[in-house]
């Protein structure tokens, strides 16, 4: 018999999508080849490099070319992400198969981002990100190779990459410096800190708060990831890598949320370790002494699997920016950290689209309300594939292409 949801925040069905993802049979066709070069620039206002990220430089970014003039679409990744995971891989083949370049970009709340593009290091701001973003995207422009043609820039990102790609374009609205057409928000948080604070919750109620319910779920998981990790030529452990082994292994909706909160902890617990460390909170790194190369951080990282996103906010992120953006309030950068900050662009920019899903486990109903009332005819609501458990389906790759390609219902003619 199948369980009923595990914790009351999420369905079934939702939490085994976004698990699972989209079966190999309903993925939409893809080309043969994708030609992809790694681009790695350094960028200028970049803060000094903390001894322990000494392999951060630069900016690691994916690109991939049509050999004639063609648009180009750039895409963010979600939370945590580098900018080449499964989800991006997956994105970046439909696009190229439909004719566009492809840029796919690390999220700014990637430690490689953090350490090489951030001019505050403490990641989750969508306005300072989003900056942060539309600023390194001009300088990757300007250095693509010389025989690339652009006809037009588009922005696409999934989760919290399809927040930020939306507050990219709003900035450009008013800069005028890359003038971005369209936007795809794929599954995107209504807030950041209500979605994380959700997912915290689904942590605490399937792992606990020691190391635990941790370790058991890692002892499940063990094998799978062990043969994962031996077939894979990526050492870094993202969403899909750990769902990957989830997938194969856990069976009940306890254990699908068990390991869909521990992948968004991992996330938090990089964020947390770079924000702490620019930001000298002193909270888990002391700033009079911080780690060097070759040190260990196993206990560093054990402290920090214990920590939810609301102490990250009251102990790194909030005093930050109390202190270095005037006026602000803890209130005030709570609420400047929802999409309603942007609410009137979403609601009367034609160019402003969204694809999500009814059973998305970082949503709710007030808020995917919210998302439906303000975009309107610009929005697809699918009735399954939970957070992102639909990326590269028939129907959401079709819908995505239709949305930046301006033939979509009631599209901007």
């Amino acid at each position: 018999m199948v369980q009923g949801p595990s914790t009351g925040l999420a369905e079934s069905a939702g939490l085994r999508a976004t698990v699972f993802g989209t079966p190999p049979q309903d993925i939409a066709p893809l080309p043969a080849r994708v030609p992809l070069i790694e681009i790695n620039i350094p960028m200028p206002w970049a803060r000094p490099v903390p001894a322990v990220f000494w392999f951060d430089r630069k900016l690691r970014v994916w690109f991939s070319a049509q050999d004639k003039p063609a648009p180009l679409a750039i895409v963010i990744a979600g939370t945590g992400s580098d900018g080449n995971s499964k989800d991006l891989s997956t994105l970046r083949a439909v696009l190229y198969g439909a004719g566009y370049h492809v840029l796919t970009m690390p999220s700014p709340t990637f430690p490689g981002f953090i350490v090489s593009t951030s001019s505050t290091g403490v990641a989750g701001d969508l306005f300072q990100d989003g900056n942060d973003l539309y600023a390194a995207m001009q300088r990757i422009v300007q250095h693509l190779p010389h025989k690339v043609k652009i006809t037009e820039i588009d922005v696409l990102g999934y989760s919290l990459g399809g927040a930020n790609a939306a507050v990219v374009k709003y900035i450009d609205a008013r800069e005028h410096k890359l003038h971005i057409h369209r936007v795809v928000m794929i599954n995107p948080p209504v807030s950041l800190f209500a979605s994380v604070g959700r997912l915290d919750k689904l942590f605490a109620i399937n792992i606990g708060s020691g190391d635990a319910g941790v370790e058991r779920l890692y002892q499940k998981l063990y094998a799978q990831l062990a043969n994962l990790y031996r077939a894979s030529d990526r050492v870094q452990i993202d969403n899909n890598f750990l769902l990957s082994a989830a997938a194969d292994v856990l069976k009940t909706d306890a254990e699908f949320s068990a390991a869909i909160a521990l992948e968004f902890r991992i996330d938090l617990m990089n964020m947390f370790f770079a924000g702490d460390l620019y930001a000298g909170t002193g909270v888990v790194v002391d700033p009079k002494h911080p780690p060097q190369v070759g040190d260990s951080l196993e206990e560093t990282a054990r402290i920090l699997r214990g920590k939810p996103f609301a102490e990250y906010f009251t102990k790194v992120f909030a005093p930050y920016y109390l202190a270095h953006r005037d006026g602000s309030t803890v209130d005030s950068l709570v609420a400047q950290n929802r999409l309603e900050i942007i609410g009137d662009a979403l609601r009367d920019d034609p160019d402003y689209y969204a694809q999500t899903n009814s059973d998305d486990v970082i949503l709710d109903k007030a808020e995917l309300e919210w998302l439906k009332t303000t975009l309107g005819s610009k929005i697809v609501v699918y009735d399954h594939g939970g957070h992102l458990g639909n990326i590269g389906e028939r129907q959401q790759a079709a819908d995505m292409l239709d949305m930046l390609g301006g033939r979509w219902p009631g599209a901007a003619r």
